[in-house]
């Protein structure tokens, strides 16, 4: 998910979208951070998340983040995961094992 708002305000290339927390998402996590008046740790951690949660707009069932480049729509389902547009249809977005199609190859 991360990794796809760093896409979406253009910190990260598609091609960069790899579903690990790698070099290139490390420094584009500072640089996002220092742009956005935060810490720049390059940890995703709370204020991080506050950051990104003012830029989600609401139209249940849909939410979108509002990206500097492409907006990302997302969903909830009926259990509160949110879900992420992905090769024609959303996925369940997950923490422990991966989501987008493109990192499952």
């Amino acid at each position: 998910m991360w990794q796809a708002i760093l896409w979406a305000d253009g910190y990260l290339p598609r091609t960069r979208v790899t579903c690990a927390y790698d070099a290139a998402t490390v420094a584009a996590t500072r640089v996002w951070q220092s742009n956005h008046q935060l810490d720049a740790d390059g940890i995703v951690g709370a204020a991080t998340y506050r950051a990104v949660g003012r830029r989600l707009a609401t139209a249940p069932p849909w939410t979108v983040y509002h990206g500097d480049r492409f907006h990302l729509p997302l969903r909830r389902d009926s259990d509160g995961t949110y879900e992420v547009w992905d090769v024609g249809r959303f996925q369940p977005l997950h923490l422990d094992s991966v989501t987008l199609s493109r990192c499952r190859r």
